[in-house]
């Protein structure tokens, strides 16, 4: 019998492969945004939220906390873009990716209350395919230009209005 140094990795857990899925959407969009001239910004992260009126250009932080949430625990979002020339009020991207079905689209009543609570306009993407048609038009619905849910976009749609001018 030959003992091997070599062992087959175990197959990903479905966390981790809801979280490389994921991270694909967020590099998509880093991807739209860096094909635009907008910049990574880095410095003082920690207090860039309080101060992001005193950031320029076209810019974004990515995993940024930017407040409580309804229930006074830290909230994050994926992207705060910067470009006041588009956006007075900068403009948040929120990546849900769900490949299959599961829990995501019972979490969209909280992402929405917390997008209220913030204020700041936002931007869900949704797409992987795995949550409910209802769920989906239900947020959709949630959607309003005026609001703080600006919009509820496919991977594709969010494509699509990014060619049509929607990052500047």
């Amino acid at each position: 019998m030959s003992l091997s140094s070599e062992t087959t990795p175990p197959p990903p857990s479905s966390g981790q492969k809801a979280t490389k899925t994921g991270n694909r959407l967020e590099k998509f969009v880093e991807e739209a945004l860096r094909e635009r001239d907008y910049t990574e910004f880095w410095n003082h992260k920690a207090h860039a939220f309080e101060n992001r009126k005193a950031i320029g250009g076209k810019q974004y932080l990515k995993q940024l906390p930017i407040g409580p949430t309804i229930y006074n625990t830290v909230r994050k979002c994926d992207f705060l873009v910067i470009n006041r020339a588009i956006f007075a009020d900068d403009l948040i991207i929120e990546c849900k990716w769900q490949q299959s079905s599961g829990s995501v689209d019972e979490k969209y009543p909280l992402l929405l209350f917390n997008i209220l609570k913030t204020g700041i306009p936002t931007v869900v993407l949704l797409d992987g395919g795995g949550y409910k048609a209802s769920a989906m038009k239900w947020l959709r619905e949630q959607a309003h230009p005026k609001s703080a849910l600006i919009g509820v976009w496919t991977m594709a749609e969010f494509h699509k209005a990014v060619n049509n001018g929607f990052l500047g």
